[in-house]
């Protein structure tokens, strides 16, 4: 190895110590030393817009650089063209580290990807926090951190908007990045249409091409044909082991995956698998705040939390709610959201209306406490006995139930009680009912007295 193999490799080096692989990939990888005379350094940029970076970012490691290998200050030349010269020079003093080599032809490729959805816009709460800071350090180390990223969780918890976080992200910091975002079904009939066609080395030359694959919704691969999950299994294997990234979601763990080989499962638990559970009753205030922004129209505090209250098991429905409020706010040219609009609006979208008949809390604690022998009074209070915290968690779980009142509202009825209470007691009551038959005919009774 000459001297300037050496100075090149130790500015690599070093750059690789300090920068962020993205970072290096964009901005290092792709320079070139071409040579060093008098004390001078020439190197090759594939882009004016990269001198700046270099001249703020690496111009002590150059100089750290030199002193080491040549013991003397190293001044840089940066040119974006070569010379007959420079290319003769670069021919006999090319760093076998990093050497110039063409890249092939690759087919172009659409990324599928959405702009709206990045890191800035994800609210971030307790469900999703670790699925968040996992996907964030895929974006920014791809294929050194977590390879693959398996994220699994509910529909509407905002998996695919990470996945969609991911390419944006990287596309930013490395424009030229081979990028792609794809449901798996659509993968599945692409496979299966490319097969149809005889053109299978062009769908193999696109997928296995990629630096960063991101597929929706993996569980839909499973009970497919023996041939698709087949090619799958060689796109991954491809990917994985050329070190580029793969970010997988599904509606379940890998453990608990149908239908699929388990050489697949196998992969996907290679790297890591982060749950995201629905979002607590803050965070669904929070998206909704975050949702809100920049509408003609405004919403009370009340009827944040009213709507809070009613959509608790992922965020798009949500994002139905509003748009059905929208609707009604556009055509009647409201200024302010109340609860009574915003009620309207998902009594229209939800075809039970037994689900959002009103009906006043008191007359639910008066039916539940006469059932149960205890008092209205006994039911806002904090006594702990059974079969005063019985009555209680029916109550709360039937006001859930069988009205429109957000949780904050349905706490407050119950003496002040905070909304985590309701959401413990519906979800004690809903777990009971699935095995104690006693009690599912205690409520259907109830049911029956308060309609």
């Amino acid at each position: 190895m000459t001297k300037e193999d050496t100075f090149w490799a130790r500015i690599l080096e070093l750059s690789q110590e300090q920068l962020k692989q993205t970072t290096y990939d964009f901005f290092v990888s792709e320079a070139r030393l071409i040579s060093v005379e008098n004390q001078e350094a020439t190197i090759l940029l594939d882009s004016p817009v990269k001198q700046l970076f270099w001249e703020q970012n690496l111009a002590n490691i150059v100089l750290t650089a030199g002193f080491e290998i040549y013991y003397n200050q190293i001044s840089i030349r940066y040119i974006f063209e070569e010379s007959e010269n420079t290319k003769s020079s670069r021919a006999k003093t090319s760093s076998p580290i990093s050497p110039e080599s063409p890249k092939p032809s690759l087919p172009q490729i659409e990324t599928g990807l959405k702009a709206k959805y990045t890191f800035d816009n994800f609210v971030q709460g307790d469900g999703n926090i670790w699925a968040k800071a996992a996907a964030l350090a895929v974006s920014e180390n791809l294929a050194t951190t977590y390879n693959p990223l398996f994220i699994y969780g509910g529909p509407g918890l905002g998996k695919t908007h990470l996945l969609n976080a991911i390419g944006n992200q990287i596309l930013e910091h490395i424009p030229d990045a081979r990028v792609k975002y794809i449901p798996a079904e659509t993968f599945i009939n692409d496979f299966l249409e490319h097969l149809r066609l005889g053109e299978m080395d062009s769908f193999k030359k696109t997928y296995r091409s990629l630096d960063l694959l991101l597929i929706d919704d993996i569980q839909s691969l499973g009970g497919k044909k023996v041939s698709t999950q087949e090619e799958f299994f060689n796109t991954f294997n491809a990917l994985h082991g050329d070190n580029k990234q793969i970010v997988l979601t599904s509606d379940r763990s890998p453990d608990h995956l149908e239908n699929l080989e388990e050489r697949l499962v196998t992969r996907f638990k290679w790297g890591l698998t982060q749950n995201i559970t629905p979002p607590d009753f803050e965070t669904r205030i929070a998206i909704l705040r975050n949702k809100i922004e920049g509408l003609n129209y405004s919403f009370s505090n009340d009827t944040l939390e009213y709507l809070a209250g009613q959509f608790d098991s992922n965020v798009r429905d949500l994002e139905g709610a509003l748009n059905d409020i929208s609707l009604i706010a556009n055509v009647r040219n409201l200024k302010e959201i109340t609860i009574d609009i915003a009620a309207e609006a998902i009594r229209a979208r939800k075809q039970d209306s037994s689900q959002v008949t009103v009906i006043p809390i008191e007359k639910i604690q008066n039916e539940v406490g006469k059932f149960y022998g205890v008092s209205t009074k006994e039911m806002k209070g904090s006594r702990r006995v059974q079969n005063i915290v019985l009555a209680r968690q029916v109550a709360m779980y039937l006001a859930r139930e069988l009205t429109d009142n957000s949780l904050p509202k349905i706490g407050r009825e119950f003496g002040g009680k905070d909304h985590t209470t309701v959401i413990h007691a519906h979800s004690k009551i809903k777990t009971m009912l699935e095995t104690d038959d006693n009690l599912r005919l205690e409520i259907k009774s109830i049911k029956n007295k308060i309609r």
